[in-house]
């Protein structure tokens, strides 16, 4: 992001320094650390850092304040200082990486050891930065031949002035889920608090309200499924996204007597919702129910009475009625 400046009539654009923004000078980042959290494709969960800030927060938490890991000889990502600033990897892929996800500051407090040998910082969290959590995208470069994560700026000047000149702000997202750019229809994979962020995004409005979709709701604690479609009637234009509104309002259920039994407060901490198919807004009805009916087979989502383990949240009902979605 570029601050434009006109002056003499000549107009000027210079990049917005981050921590500028925050309100920290080179005295105050003398208090400070910078931990930049890499993600590894060979590291499991931790191969997709933005992905598991919205699965396993309080286990990506509890990893960006490790200090200590068991398998490790000495600790290497210590904090020498009592508050710092956090970011994790945006873009997994990039080997590389120079943008990154500011996920909050925290003052830094005792540590504590963990039953297999990790030791951990307990940490607070600064709110007056609160505003800027999982939607502050930054631009900052790492030198290549450093491969710390953990950057101390109390003692060293020359590094506090090249964090403030050189780590920018590249934009502000309006909800934590915009931070990243919509991906592509087959790459969507939201839990309910990304959800209900998404629908009142614009960029990701936009892509949903322009297709209809067969789409997957799966309950993360059980594995159950329940297969959907988001169609539009009589010349209507906004395909999965008003099915989409219906759930991340109300009781989330979008009129499901299996997902309403469920109640709000489960779906919300328990519920992931992706796309299987998407469809121009040219496709009729009965095309796309056709293609619902064959996911809730191949995928085994209808409930029926005679099911000794049942693992699906469709009814019969859905599965035989050929019109029953908006």
């Amino acid at each position: 992001m570029a601050m434009t400046r006109i002056e003499d009539g000549i107009q000027d654009t210079e990049p917005i320094r981050f921590l500028e923004l925050l309100g920290l000078d080179e005295e105050d980042l003398a208090g400070y650390s910078i931990r930049l959290n890499s993600s590894n494709p060979e590291w499991g969960k931790w191969s997709d850092l933005p992905d598991a800030y919205y699965f396993s927060y309080d286990d990506l938490m509890k990893w960006i304040f490790t200090k200590k890991w068991p398998d490790k000889d000495k600790a290497t990502a210590q904090i020498h200082t009592r508050k710092v600033l956090q970011f994790i990897q945006l873009k997994p892929e990039n080997p590389h990486p120079t943008q990154w996800l500011f996920v909050g500051a925290y003052d830094v407090l005792d540590e504590y050891t963990e039953n297999d040998g990790k030791i951990l910082y307990r940490y607070n969290e600064i709110p007056e930065y609160a505003s800027l959590k999982a939607r502050a995208v930054v631009y900052y470069k790492r030198d290549p031949g450093y491969t710390g994560v953990v950057f101390n700026l109390s003692n060293n000047e020359e590094r506090r002035r090249d964090f403030l000149k050189t780590m920018t702000l590249e934009k502000i997202a309006q909800s934590p889920v915009s931070a990243l750019p919509f991906s592509g229809y087959e790459n969507v994979r939201l839990t309910h608090r990304q959800l209900v962020a998404a629908v009142n995004n614009e960029e990701w409005r936009a892509a949903l309200g322009s297709v209809q979709a067969v789409y997957l709701q799966t309950d993360r604690r059980t594995g159950w499924h329940y297969v959907g479609s988001a169609y539009s009637r009589k010349g209507a234009s906004h395909g999965l996204l008003s099915r989409w509104k219906e759930y991340a309002s109300g009781d989330h259920s979008g009129g499901n007597k299996q997902l309403r039994n469920l109640g709000a407060g489960y779906i919300e901490k328990n519920f992931q919702y992706s796309i299987l198919e998407i469809f121009d807004m040219n496709k009729s009805p009965k095309e796309i129910i056709d293609r619902e009916h064959w996911w809730m087979d191949t995928l085994g989502s209808v409930r029926r009475n005679n099911d000794e383990v049942p693992h699906g949240y469709n009814s019969v009902a859905e599965r035989e009625n050929s019109d029953q979605h908006e």
